[in-house]
C-alpha cells in the first residue's frame, strides 16, 4: 500500500523563498501570507540524505527563485552522490538569472530536469506574472550548449499559468517554447490569492459528471413543460402552486438518486455554470487545450494539460507519489496546498490555508517523521477519498474549510484531513513532479 510505504519517493524540497520577480499572483503577497524570506541551510538540507537513496525525484523549489539559493549547486551535487542514477533531480525557475557558466555547473552538478515559467508569449515579448522574461530565450541557449559541453542529458520544459488574460495565448506559447528547444510543457489553472484575481480563474469547481447529470435534469425538465431555472425563486415562495410543488419534486428526486450515484449537486453552482454564456466560455477553453494538444504532438513535445472542469475521479499526486514537502527551516509537510500559511480566494469566499507539520528534520529523521503514526493515518485517510466534495456543496465556502474559526479541524464528514477543499486533487492545479 502506497500510504505504508517506508520511505517516501520524492522530496518537494524549498530551497529558498527569495525571488527576483514581483508576480501579482504569487502567494507570497496575498492578505495573510506568513512566508518569510530565507533560504535553507546546508545542515537542513544534509538531514535529508537518508531518504536520497530510496527517492524517485527531488524537485528542488518552492514559492522562490532555486537560483537565489546560495547552496543549489552543493545541494544537487550531494544528492547526486547517494541517489540512483535513473532518479531525477529537477526544479522549477523563471530563469533570468541564468549565465552560460551557471547553466554548466547545473549540469555538471547532477540537475537532470528544468522547467522554466512562461505564462504568455505575444508581440510585446515573453511573460510571467506581469514581468517580462523575454531574456528567458537565453536560458534555453545556455541550458542546451551546456547539456552539449558536459556530455549529460537535461530535460527542458516550460510552465503555463492558464487565466482569463493569457489563455489565447496557450497554443502560440507552447509552439514558442518547442522552438526554443522545451521537450515538455505543464500548464495548470491558477489558484486565485485575493477576490481581485478571482474573476481570472477558467476552472470550473463542478465535477465532470455533475455537470452531465444536471444537463440531464434540464433536458429532462424541458420536456416535461418545466424550467429548471425557476427552481431557484420556488424553493422560497411561502405559497407555491401545483406546478411549483411540481418543479421541487423533480429536482428534489433526482438530487437524491444523484446523491445515491456518488454524484455531488451544488444547484447555484451548476446553474451558474450552464448559462450559455458559461457553456460557451468552457466550449472555447475546451478548443484551446485541443489545439495546444496539437501543438504539442506536431513538434513532438509532452504536455500535460489540465481539465475544464473538476474530475469526479480525484487523485492526489502527491499521496499517490508519496511526496514530502520541506520548509527552509526542515519542517515536513504532506503537500503543496498545506505547505505554508496564506489565504486563497475559493468558491467566492476568502480561505485561509494552515500548514500541517508532522515534524522538522533537524530534530527527527526523514525517514522517521515520515512513518510516524500521524503521518502515515493523514496518508492512509487521504488516499481513501472518501472526503466530501466540498466545492460541490450548497453551503460551500462554510466555516469547516474556510478556516475562519481557525485551524480546520474536522470536515463535515467528521475527517480530520483538509483534502475536501483541494483544486490539486481535482485536477484543476498542477506542480512540477
Amino acid at each position: 500500500m502506497i500510504a505504508s510505504k517506508p520511505h517516501p519517493s520524492k522530496l518537494y524540497v524549498e530551497t529558498t523563498t527569495l525571488c527576483n520577480l514581483n508576480c501579482e499572483m504569487c502567494v507570497k503577497y496575498a492578505d495573510g501570507a506568513c512566508i518569510r524570506e530565507q533560504s535553507m541551510s546546508m545542515d537542513v538540507f544534509r538531514a535529508l540524505a537518508p531518504a536520497f537513496p530510496h527517492l524517485d525525484g527531488l524537485i528542488l523549489n518552492g514559492i522562490g527563485e532555486p537560483l537565489l539559493a546560495p547552496h543549489l549547486l552543493e545541494m544537487i551535487s550531494l544528492a547526486r552522490q547517494t541517489m540512483r542514477p535513473d532518479a531525477l533531480i529537477s526544479f522549477q525557475s523563471n530563469g533570468m538569472l541564468l549565465t552560460p557558466a551557471l547553466a554548466e555547473d547545473l549540469v555538471r552538478a547532477g540537475l537532470d530536469k528544468i522547467c522554466l515559467s512562461v505564462d504568455m508569449v505575444g508581440r510585446e515579448g515573453v511573460f510571467h506574472g506581469g514581468e517580462d522574461i523575454s531574456d528567458t530565450v537565453h536560458a534555453f541557449e545556455y541550458l542546451q550548449d551546456a547539456a552539449r559541453k558536459v556530455g549529460r542529458p537535461l530535460s527542458i520544459g516550460v510552465e503555463f499559468v492558464l487565466m482569463r488574460d493569457n489563455a489565447e495565448a496557450l497554443p502560440r506559447s507552447l509552439e514558442w517554447a518547442a522552438d526554443q528547444g522545451a521537450d515538455f510543457g505543464l500548464v495548470t489553472h491558477m489558484l486565485p490569492y485575493a477576490e481581485d484575481m478571482a474573476d481570472q480563474e477558467l476552472f470550473n469547481p463542478n465535477t465532470d459528471r455533475s455537470m452531465l447529470e444536471f444537463e440531464r435534469w434540464r433536458q429532462e425538465a424541458e420536456d416535461l413543460g418545466m424550467n429548471l431555472s425557476a427552481y431557484f425563486g420556488t424553493s422560497w415562495k411561502f405559497r407555491k402552486t401545483n406546478e411549483d410543488l411540481r418543479l421541487m419534486r423533480f429536482v428534489n428526486e433526482r438530487r437524491m438518486e444523484a446523491f445515491s450515484r456518488d454524484i455531488p449537486i451544488h444547484i447555484v453552482s451548476l446553474e451558474e455554470w450552464s448559462t450559455p454564456d458559461k457553456l460557451a466560455e468552457q466550449q472555447w477553453l475546451e478548443a484551446l487545450l485541443a489545439e495546444a494538444r496539437s501543438v504539442a504532438e506536431a513538434r513532438g513535445m509532452d504536455v500535460a494539460l489540465p481539465p475544464v472542469a473538476a474530475t469526479h475521479e480525484r487523485k492526489c499526486d502527491f499521496m499517490e507519489q508519496g511526496v514530502v514537502h520541506i520548509t527552509p527551516t526542515g519542517d515536513a509537510r504532506p503537500c503543496y496546498f498545506l505547505w505554508h500559511e496564506y489565504s486563497c480566494f475559493m468558491d467566492k469566499g476568502l480561505k485561509k490555508v494552515s500548514p500541517v507539520t508532522f515534524g522538522n528534520v533537524t530534530e527527527d529523521s526523514i525517514l522517521d517523521i515520515w512513518n510516524s503514526e500521524d503521518y502515515v493515518a493523514f496518508r492512509t485517510e487521504a488516499l481513501r477519498y472518501d472526503f466530501p466534495y466540498c466545492s460541490n456543496c450548497s453551503v460551500v465556502p462554510c466555516s469547516d474549510v474556510t478556516g475562519a474559526m481557525g485551524v480546520f479541524q474536522q470536515d463535515c464528514y467528521g475527517l480530520n484531513i483538509p483534502c475536501g477543499h483541494c483544486h490539486w486533487c481535482m485536477g484543476g492545479l498542477r506542480c512540477l513532479l
